[in-house]
């Protein structure tokens, strides 16, 4: 599964699962490309964390010149530092 992986499933098991579903949900849509898990994973933990980003924003009032904050804060959540 990969560290980025193992970071996530160690800090929160619902995101973890989260992730999966939507990687799944993706490949699914996809066609079901054998060999390319991991790459569909990475695809869904940037969509959660392109959310979780701009939920961040939203709830902090959209401030201008912030972004790389709110970005900071939520790759801290979904275990990147």
């Amino acid at each position: 599964m990969g560290r980025i992986a193992a970071g996530i499933m160690h800090k929160n098991t619902a995101l973890a699962e989260t992730v999966r579903r939507t990687a799944y949900f993706l490949w699914e849509n996809d066609g079901q490309p054998p060999g390319r898990s991991f790459d569909y994973w990475l695809r869904a933990k940037d969509m959660h964390l392109r959310q979780l980003a701009y939920d961040k924003w939203l709830a902090d009032g959209t401030p201008p010149n912030r972004a790389e904050t709110h970005w900071y804060q939520a790759a801290r959540e979904l275990g990147d530092k």
